[in-house]
């Protein structure tokens, strides 16, 4: 597995919190535009700025750089106020803990996620699971709309940590949109059924790899030395 570089997606694969996302970009919402957003844009396997955006325009709120910002400026520390509510309502997926910890011994690993870099610290704190995670070679859901557009931005960043390339790449995710991504970038991905989504589904949808869940860490290697590319 050296030389491969590993990137996770945060929610329904590593974690679970509860919707406490949505939550922190709902509070950031009412707080910056003195009104509850009365309708809601779909979340899962979608980067925060895609949400930011839809969310701007499905509550006819104009879509400028600042409206934005001020929203994840307001998500950010809305999820600061909620994050003792993690260790209540959110939990580390089965096996999660296990099989970062076992791949950091072994290669590269950061993340690839939808959120924002700070939510997505806060949503893992209290799981010990960012300390196996090199997060400066990660990629965020802040830097582009398009989820694959964060494969290339991973790359560089590993690059720029580690000095070398990283030929083969290998995205761990729980949504058809974690496939899409990898397919779309020439590169690997095991999908797990942790999310809305079943095994059937994601290896239909084109995984290389579709695993119940993190559960059984030898799968989850195996699964990973087969599906990089």
């Amino acid at each position: 597995m050296d030389g491969v570089l590993v990137l996770w997606d945060v929610d329904h694969t590593l974690v679970d919190v509860d919707g406490l996302g949505r939550e922190a970009y709902n509070l950031a919402f009412t707080r910056r535009f003195g009104v509850a957003p009365a309708h809601q844009p779909p979340m899962a396997g979608r980067t925060d700025l895609a949400i930011a955006k839809d969310m701007l325009r499905l509550n006819a709120v104009p879509v400028t750089v600042g409206n934005l910002e001020d929203l994840r400026a307001g998500a950010e520390t809305a999820m600061d106020e909620l994050a003792h509510l993690l260790p209540v309502r959110a939990r580390a997926l089965p096996g999660a803990a296990e099989a970062v910890a076992e791949v950091r011994t072994r290669t590269v690993q950061s993340l690839l996620t939808g959120n924002v870099r700070h939510i997505a610290e806060v949503k893992l704190a209290p799981f010990g699971l960012a300390e196996h995670l090199d997060l400066e070679a990660g990629a965020y859901g802040w830097s582009h709309d398009v989820r694959a557009e964060l494969v290339g931005i991973a790359r560089h960043n590993a690059h720029s940590r580690n000095g070398r390339h990283f030929d083969r790449v290998v995205l761990v995710g729980d949504t058809p949109e974690d496939v899409l991504a990898a397919l779309s970038s020439g590169v690997g991905v095991v999908a797990v059924a942790t999310g809305r989504y079943t095994r059937s589904e994601l290896a239909t949808a084109g995984a290389h790899e579709a695993l119940e869940d993190l559960a059984d860490l030898d799968r989850v290697l195996d699964a990973i030395r087969r599906a990089a590319r």
